[in-house]
């Protein structure tokens, strides 16, 4: 693998300015199976490939269900992977996809939302948007939850903000791990960890620059959670950032935001890991337990403990990873 980096080369001092799109998705494939070292996969009862047709456009899917969901689906769970709206597929959201299904007794379904630069904003909102108004319509009668990390966050905050609004659409829980949600890019900790801490500055100028193809939608909420003026009704969140991540103060800004808004909402910072340390669960075991954190504060809202005492499950049972 070190050899396989070695020949893709690595960004210089303008960040993955230096690549086309392509070396960038090929870089990042190769940079996650170093950093996530060899971490055992979590088992699921079932796990198949489908697409939601949105108009003429098929958006790909990948199901992910336990026992428990296939015996009773009531409760479901969009994921939009992170990658910078860039690089990132089903593949790479492989693992928090079966961590989700697995911690939380859920159908859990990832979406393979169209990329940027080629698909810019809206693309990514509306393929995720297609795929959360089907479940909705397929499961009317279960607990929605939506769950993104990165570039995904910003899409699942996002969609969940507009879902107050639509009939079509409906979140009755979310989590954000390390969101990216302004492009303004002028927080403290956006210059404070520029450089060296995986994600650069360089890095999420070049991503928002392949996302937004037009400055003006820098203003627009399903693009920029951040430029959100009300948070009122929003359904209960789980916030999650890391210490050390450029991401790190707009991840926090947003938490109290919300908090001020009166929306039912743990803030989870984890002060001693870097953006995106779901990919390192493998060889950091903070990771892994951060992770677990999270889905377990998500949980308490899907009602967690008396849906794993109904189907017999211990605690290390259900958590087992």
């Amino acid at each position: 693998m070190i050899s396989e980096l070695n020949a893709l080369g690595e960004p210089g001092a303008e960040g993955l300015n230096d690549f086309t799109p392509e070396q960038a998705r090929s870089w990042f494939t190769v940079l996650r199976a170093i950093l996530g070292g060899e971490r055992t996969v979590p088992e699921v009862a079932s796990v198949r490939d489908g697409h939601v047709l949105d108009g003429a456009h098929a958006v790909p899917i990948r199901i992910y269900d336990t026992e428990e969901s296939i015996m009773m689906p009531d409760r479901v769970v969009l994921y939009a992977h992170g990658g910078g709206w860039v690089v990132g597929d089903l593949d790479s959201a492989d693992f928090l996809a079966r961590s989700a299904a697995r911690r939380l007794c859920a159908r859990v379904v990832s979406v393979d939302y169209r990329l940027a630069p080629e698909h810019a904003f809206p693309a990514a909102y509306n393929d995720c948007a297609a795929i959360l108004a089907e479940l909705g319509k397929k499961h009317p009668d279960a607990r929605i939850a939506a769950i993104g990390d990165s570039a995904g966050a910003n899409v699942v905050g996002a969609l969940t903000a507009a879902s107050r609004h639509q009939d079509d659409m409906r979140v009755d829980a979310q989590l954000l791990l390390y969101p990216a949600l302004d492009p303004s890019m002028a927080s403290d900790s956006m210059s404070q960890m520029a450089e060296g801490y995986i994600l650069t500055r360089a890095d999420m100028a070049y991503y928002w620059s392949c996302y937004l193809s037009d400055p003006e939608h820098a203003s627009d909420p399903r693009a920029t959670p951040a430029a959100l003026t009300d948070l009122a009704g929003m359904p209960p969140t789980v916030l999650v950032t890391a210490g050390f991540d450029p991401l790190h103060d707009e991840g926090m800004a947003y938490a109290r935001r919300l908090v001020e808004a009166d929306v039912a909402t743990t803030y989870l910072p984890f002060p001693t890991l870097v953006h995106g340390f779901v990919d390192m669960a493998g060889r950091v075991p903070a990771a892994l337990d951060a992770l677990n954190d999270a889905l377990d504060a998500l949980d308490l809202h899907f009602g967690g403990s008396a849906r794993k005492r109904q189907f017999g499950l211990t605690s290390s049972q259900a958590s087992t990873t």
